[in-house]
């Protein structure tokens, strides 16, 4: 039970390309972009091949969407990188199907979407 919670954790923490950090509407379709493209090559095609076609058809969207908000080559790498690594730790601490499982439904909810940043919060002031 404990190992169950311990890795439900760490599969929440470390979970999908929807929640990896962004701070612009940019990073956040680069990340979905990446995610798509490191789940369909590295993990199994739950749905068939049909998924994986809408999944890099997504992807392919969410790509454009960052090239038109000045995305260059530099930063779809920045961002493969950044979610290839996200997916390796996971991994490592869940296990492929949880990681794999985990960032699908990650994907798959965030889809094409609009992406809803955060501001970030003030600094709070020193009394």
């Amino acid at each position: 039970m404990r190992i169950l919670f311990v890795a439900g954790a760490a599969a929440l923490s470390l979970a999908g390309c929807n929640t990896t950090p962004a701070a612009t509407p940019m990073e956040a379709y680069l990340n979905r972009y990446a995610g798509a493209e490191a789940v369909a090559m590295n993990c199994p095609a739950y749905g068939g091949y049909g998924s994986v076609s809408q999944m890099r058809a997504d992807a392919q969207a969410n790509l454009a969407k960052a090239k038109a908000l000045g995305a260059s080559d530099a930063d779809v790498a920045k961002a493969r990188q950044k979610v290839s690594g996200n997916l390796a730790g996971a991994t490592v601490l869940v296990g492929p199907i949880q990681a794999c499982s985990t960032f699908m439904n990650g994907l798959a909810w965030a889809g094409t979407e609009a992406p809803k940043i955060q501001p970030k919060a003030p600094a709070k002031k020193k009394s």
